[in-house]
């Protein structure tokens, strides 16, 4: 049959507690409607990094509280306002720049987030990110493509958080989701992204799929919903974006 891994994708946000060992990025978008799951997921961090403009939202949605100061500020540093960088670089913040223009800040920030494991041995569990998608197409893109490359060469979970919804990929295999800590809204999908999949079977959703085959220019998971089950289960033989609402 497979091992089944299990995703709890929500319980960072709902117990900050958490013995998990977790970093954090934020991107250049508006944190104004994720201000509670920025609180959450700061407690919980133990690494905090801001891609370039990131910088700007988190200073406007917290201020001058030392308490969000990030361990990072990485980029190209095009897009962060002088005083905020002066700001929290005098909080004891680092500045990472890169001139790289083949890779994003996103890109960056998981490339500085490799090194540091490298150096300090430290290996993270999770890896959240805030203010992920919306906005402009070709961004929010750019962001998935940068989710989908992540999850076929690094086994590190990575978890996009935009305004309402949680996404991330399902590698081949068998999967366990725990959609049961009330933080779940009332939609969910499954994409395929990057390649078709061949063949996906789900439990718990209002609409199920039996070994069906997913692909852009035929049929896609859209706009589905839970059945009341604490968890999903999805049997994928290929990679596939996982997206579901958030309270």
């Amino acid at each position: 049959m497979g091992e089944v891994t299990v995703w709890s994708p929500l319980a960072c946000i709902k117990n900050p507690q958490i013995e998990l060992n977790v970093a954090l990025v934020i991107l250049n978008s508006s944190l104004s409607e994720t201000q509670d799951k920025l609180k959450s997921l700061w407690k919980t961090a133990r690494f905090h990094i801001c891609a370039d403009g990131g910088a700007n939202k988190l200073y406007q949605t917290c201020g001058s509280d030392k308490s969000f100061t990030p361990e990072y500020i990485a980029g190209d540093l095009d897009s962060v306002y002088k005083d905020v960088l002066l700001h929290y670089e005098k909080l004891g913040s680092k500045i990472a720049k890169f001139n790289d223009q083949n890779s994003t800040d996103f890109e960056k920030c998981l490339k500085l987030i490799s090194k540091h494991e490298k150096l300090t041995a430290e290996q993270f569990d999770v890896i959240y990110v805030l203010g992920s998608h919306g906005g402009r197409l070709d961004q929010s893109l750019a962001i998935l493509n940068t989710l989908y490359k992540h999850t076929k060469t690094n086994e590190t979970p990575l978890f996009l958080i935009a305004q309402d919804t949680l996404t991330f990929i399902l590698p081949p295999g068998r999967h366990k989701i725990y959609v049961n800590t009330g933080l779940e809204g009332s939609f969910c999908g499954l994409i395929p992204l990057g390649e078709s999949c061949r063949c996906i079977s789900t439990t718990g959703l209002a609409y199920n799929l039996s070994k069906h085959h997913l692909m852009f220019g035929s049929q896609i998971s859209s706009n589905n919903s839970f059945d009341g089950s604490d968890f999903v289960t999805v049997d994928t033989s290929d990679y596939i974006l996982w997206t579901m609402s958030t309270l």
